[in-house]
């Protein structure tokens, strides 16, 4: 038995690659894969394989999970259990009371470097990297999603990793062609911003953009697709900067596709990203990107044939490429740019990568 392991279904980036990963591998042995879930809720059950049996704990927080993760490796006897976000930490917790036989391969979700800085606290920013110790040290193997996230959790843990790994995320183009083809209903946009609504996306700064161009008189059109706890705090600035007549907060859409490939610029205005699906997505469709050159993996992922980017929080510099952008000062090849994202980040190719570490 090989196990996925997560805390829930959200509808984070994370969770959306361990469920194509888990799609793809077990289509040659389906009965050798299953997912566990802490609780077995969010809107990703909409996209789980009917075909995969599924185990949930009852609790979804990294701790509260060690127990009943231990009872379920006594019981379910797994070979292999691979895990990300909180449920990494559950399992090296876990490490010391579960069979030696069972290997323990962690994922990473982010750049840790960055992500403790949202930590106010001392005690919780040293506790957090403490935590990311202990992934270090418990798992048989890690991987992470991009060269400087590896580079970053070594700095940032002063850990020596046993077996680490790189694997960019996959994209399943089959699946995201077909959705981007689907009729939508939500229009066309100039600009496209998706992900959660929280402090990490940084859309504040999108937004401040936003009213730079308006003041130059520009018109121009910007959705947002998402979720989050900052939605009240976003449309009120949306209201307090005057640009409700350009700026759309669409909430979180099941299918973003058709809106990803229609717009003219994908535009992540992130503090920092481990590995930034959506930006590979809307390569893999055709569609350019306007990025922040955040700590994690945009670097890796953006250049001049595909896109531009611009420092961190640097609403002026955006606002120019936005500008520029919406007068053509930027030409890009889109066929260029979906050949190489495809080839780049196709799903079986991807996926023959972790299925060779899975099973060494």
């Amino acid at each position: 038995m090989i196990v996925f392991f997560i805390p829930d279904l959200r509808a984070g980036g994370a969770e959306r690659v361990m469920l194509t990963l888990l799609g793809e591998l077990s289509k040659t042995e389906p009965s050798t894969y299953v997912l566990l879930v802490g609780k077995k809720q969010g809107p990703l059950l909409d996209i789980l394989p009917e075909e995969i049996d599924v185990f949930e704990l009852g609790v979804s927080s990294g701790s509260k999970m060690v127990l009943p993760f231990v009872k379920f490796c006594y019981k379910q006897k797994p070979q292999v259990v691979f895990s990300t976000l909180g449920a990494s930490l559950t399992t090296a917790l876990a490490k010391p009371f579960i069979s030696g036989s069972i290997t323990l391969i962690n994922r990473l979700g982010n750049t840790i470097g960055a992500e403790k800085a949202l930590y106010s606290n001392p005690i919780k920013r040293y506790m957090y990297i403490y935590a990311n110790k202990i992934i270090a040290k418990k798992s048989d193997k890690l991987i992470f999603q991009c060269y400087y996230m590896k580079a970053d959790f070594i700095k940032e843990t002063n850990c020596k990793l046993k077996d680490p790994h790189v694997i960019y995320n996959p994209v399943d183009i089959d699946r995201i062609e077909r959705l981007s083809n689907e009729e939508s209903k939500l229009g066309d946009f100039d600009f496209v911003a998706v992900g959660r609504l929280n402090t990490q996306k940084d859309y504040f700064t999108l937004l401040r953009a936003s009213k730079l161009l308006k003041d130059k008189q520009i018109k121009f059109t910007l959705a947002i697709l998402g979720e989050g706890n900052l939605r009240e705090a976003l449309e009120q600035i949306i209201c307090d900067l005057n640009v409700e007549d350009s700026v759309f907060l669409l909430g979180h859409q099941s299918n973003p596709y058709p809106i990803m490939k229609s717009t003219k610029f994908l535009v992540s205005s992130s503090l920092y990203e481990g590995f930034s699906n959506v930006i590979v997505e809307s390569l893999c469709l055709g569609t350019p990107i306007l990025a922040s050159d955040c700590p994690g993996g945009n670097s890796e992922t953006i250049d001049e044939l595909n896109g531009r980017l611009f420092p961190v929080q640097n609403q002026e510099k955006l606002a120019q490429l936005m500008f520029d952008s919406l007068n053509n000062f930027f030409v890009f090849d889109t066929d260029n740019i979906i050949k190489n994202a495809q080839g780049k980040y196709e799903l079986s190719s991807i996926a023959k990568q972790y299925k060779k570490i899975i099973k060494e």
